[in-house]
């Protein structure tokens, strides 16, 4: 059956469409990837390596690999770098992606996997830090009203030494941030964030429920203090699996 000219320009156009369809979910995929990637090397944890004999800070203190357990366990020289690497970590692939010409919603997915990447790193077996160093790097490039939202509350809460109520109030405040300057993707963004960093918070707690009991008492403490029993600040962990690692 021969297609008639119309036919032939209707099948090529789809065609093309659905060429153009691949190319940009092959894109998406691809600056998604990127952003999970950066977001998830864990710089802290490899400069403590190199530079403290394979010291492994995961089974120390808060056992999380980010600027204060680093500054506490391996000193002021390595966390000095720490946190500014992590916040490029964020930075950088949203930038990347918004000099690539992709649109927001793009840019906000890849924040997304930045923040994912970094508290469910690959290169860690999936067990990674808390996120916020990488998410306020990507918020940065999101929207500067947005970050001035998150700098004003942790500078408040560092002032009486609450730095972690800080960080809750201020990716809690961020949405409405988000949407008042930016409007609903932003702010749905910024939401997804938020949950992310939560659960982060949240890592463990099944184990920390039966070893400790009060349950909804772990979680309130580790949603509003972020901090778990048998992790001090100082010195080894004493919680279930604290041993582990670090051998």
């Amino acid at each position: 059956m021969m297609l008639r000219p119309g036919s032939t320009q209707v099948a090529l156009l789809a065609y093309i469409e659905g060429v153009v369809d691949v190319i940009a979910a092959s894109q998406l995929v691809a600056v998604s990837l990127f952003g999970y990637l950066v977001g998830g090397i864990p710089v802290g944890w490899l400069l403590v390596r190199w530079q403290r004999f394979g010291l492994d800070v995961r089974g120390y203190g808060s056992g999380n690999i980010g600027t204060s357990n680093v500054y506490r366990h391996a000193g002021f020289d390595i966390a000095v770098f720490v946190g500014p690497l992590q916040f490029a970590q964020g930075l950088v692939p949203v930038l990347v992606t918004r000099v690539l010409g992709f649109p927001l919603e793009i840019a906000v997915i890849v924040a997304i996997c930045a923040v994912v990447g970094n508290g469910w790193p690959v290169y860690l077996r999936f067990n990674g830090g808390r996120g916020v160093a990488v998410a306020t790097g990507a918020v940065a490039a999101l929207s500067i009203p947005g970050l001035v939202a998150l700098l004003v509350c942790y500078a408040g809460s560092a002032i009486r030494g609450r730095i972690a109520i800080g960080v809750l109030a201020g990716f809690v405040v961020l949405p409405f941030v988000a949407f008042f300057f930016s409007g609903w993707t932003l702010a749905v963004g910024c939401c997804a964030i938020l949950v992310l960093l939560m659960l982060r918070r949240l890592e463990g707690l099944p184990d920390d429920a039966r070893a400790y009991g009060h349950f909804w008492r772990r979680i309130y403490q580790r949603l509003v203090f972020d901090v778990r029993p048998g992790r001090p600040l100082m010195g080894p962990r004493t919680d279930p699996g604290g041993d582990a690692q670090r051998h």
